[in-house]
């Protein structure tokens, strides 16, 4: 039981400090303009360390946490919960080409694929998540998460010149839900 707490608080530390190095990363990065630049665009050049260390600390944490959902919540938002952290680390070794790039490398285009693969499987564990000890309210949030990440990580794709900043309210919304979840888990067992 307290090993399943302490990967839970994994989850929780890997949601919120993701969210919380990248604000940071934000403010210091020469050259770097969050409400433009996507969040993985903080990886590239003289200090990329920070959001490339980011994306694998957070995805460790979250696909060890993703054991503790698997038996507090349901298989398949464990196993959901485990692809994203997977996807999330490797978000970090595959470095992102800067937008607007003229080529792509294959650095890149596997950086896309693997964060693609983040959001959606975030936003399938919102859904699976929804039916454990559903109460109307949390069903609701579930629902409402599921839909609005989607719907964000879309329009930032549609929108130039605000782009990272529509990227940054799909994560927060996201992952804020994450650590909603983790602590709901720990609070019920």
């Amino acid at each position: 039981m307290r090993k399943l707490r302490g990967m839970h608080w994994c989850g929780v530390a890997g949601a919120a400090g993701f969210v919380l190095v990248f604000l940071l990363n934000d403010a210091v990065k020469p050259n770097y303009e969050p409400i433009r630049d996507f969040v993985s665009e903080a990886a590239i050049g003289p200090g990329g360390w920070v959001q490339i260390t980011n994306f694998l600390v957070a995805g460790a944490l979250l696909t060890v946490s993703s054991v503790a959902l698997s038996r507090a919540v349901s298989r398949w938002t464990g196993r959901l919960i485990g692809i994203y952290g997977v996807c999330l680390a490797a978000a970090g070794v595959f470095v992102a080409d800067p937008v607007p790039s003229d080529r792509g490398t294959w650095h890149g285009l596997a950086h896309n694929l693997v964060s693609l693969v983040v959001f959606a499987a975030l936003t399938a564990a919102c859904f699976t998540a929804s039916r454990w000890r559903p109460t109307p309210t949390w069903r609701w949030y579930c629902y409402a998460t599921g839909v609005a990440v989607p719907v964000l990580f879309v329009i930032t794709g549609a929108v130039s010149g605000t782009t990272g900043l529509w990227q940054r309210l799909c994560i927060v919304v996201g992952w804020t839900w994450l650590v909603a979840l983790h602590l709901r888990a720990m609070r019920e067992s």
